[in-house]
């Protein structure tokens, strides 16, 4: 396999660190490329090698057609440049250099999963291919959870401390994080919730996907990144919840919970403790991530929507961009 290359991973992990971006880790980055290389060739572009402020992780695959992508697409929810929001204008450059010397071959560069508040790509010419939605819980500075829960609606007030007292009057709960001995564990219920809540349609039940979760799991366990919370209601556990606390941030990555306890409300009581958490632990933003199910609203107060931009290169690139873009109208 082919080492990625780029800055060594302390210094491109305090980047990432920087950029608020858990997705832009090394640690990212290394997990997906063990699972998801698949024979491409990667490409991690650095403003100063010495000493970089920018780190751009790309790949190439294809013959017929380059396709330039990040590294970690997929399973990741934001993806960019790996750097501090003040050095962001030195992407776009040092991606067009790389492109017009030669250094990397490219039809297409998709741009995948970046925030569309960030322009950065604008100069390089990229056509906007699609956007998504990615509800975000902001909590102010000094904010606490009475607080924040005053500034809800009657009526969420009242199922947020109704719904955990009815459920412990009737249950024995328990409300746990994973430990390094219950990992597996932990994981094999968050997969059996998941696919019993979307009965099968879920990019997470992919066996790869799995690898990758548990793979990228077990490495923020060490780094003390991973908030996998569990609920067990009278000894099995019927609520899951996979989260990432990194720098300043609570990242929402999966859920599920058992279709059979839905009257009482357990993937709500359990998302209620993790939010409470987040934002007493001093947590700046709980982010939902991509997707707009309602449960997201619930909580989120404000959107910070990404999108996917296609730079194209030559008649091949022009050609399926184009072709992307009638489709992307056709869908509006």
């Amino acid at each position: 396999m082919l080492p990625l290359g780029g800055p060594d991973p302390a210094t491109w992990d305090a980047l990432a660190l920087a950029a608020r971006n858990l997705f832009a880790t090394h640690a990212w980055a290394s997990t997906w490329w063990a699972e998801y290389a698949d024979g491409a060739t990667p490409h991690v572009l650095v403003d100063d090698a010495a000493a970089p402020s920018v780190v751009l992780p790309l790949h190439v695959r294809g013959r017929a057609l380059r396709q330039v992508r990040w590294i970690g697409h997929g399973p990741a929810d934001l993806l960019g440049p790996v750097c501090a929001p003040e050095d962001l204008p030195r992407a776009a450059p040092l991606l067009q250099a790389a492109l017009e010397h030669g250094d990397l071959p490219a039809d297409v560069v998709l741009l995948q999963d970046c925030p569309v508040a960030d322009a950065w790509w604008e100069p390089l010419g990229a056509r906007p291919i699609s956007t998504e939605v990615s509800p975000v819980l902001r909590f102010e500075d000094g904010q606490t959870w009475e607080s924040w829960l005053a500034s809800k609606s009657k009526n969420f007030r009242g199922q947020v401390n109704r719904k955990p007292r009815t459920l412990e009057r009737d249950h024995d709960v328990v409300v746990r994080l994973a430990t390094a001995e219950s990992l597996e564990a932990d994981l094999d219920a968050l997969f059996a919730l998941h696919a019993a809540r979307w009965e099968g349609d879920s990019p997470l039940l992919d066996p790869r996907q799995h690898r990758f979760t548990r793979a990228f799991a077990a490495l923020a366990l060490e780094r003390g990144w991973l908030r996998l919370w569990s609920m067990d209601v009278d000894g099995r556990c019927v609520s899951s919840l996979l989260t990432f606390a990194f720098g300043p941030d609570v990242y929402c990555y999966q859920f599920g919970r058992d279709p059979g306890m839905d009257r009482e409300s357990v993937g709500f009581v359990l998302l209620v403790h993790a939010v409470r958490d987040a934002l007493e632990q001093g947590a700046r933003e709980f982010r939902f991530l991509r997707g707009d199910e309602d449960y997201k609203y619930r909580f989120a107060d404000a959107d910070a929507p990404v999108g996917t931009f296609a730079v194209p290169r030559g008649l091949r690139g022009r050609a399926a961009v184009a072709v992307a873009a009638r489709r992307r109208d056709g869908e509006d």
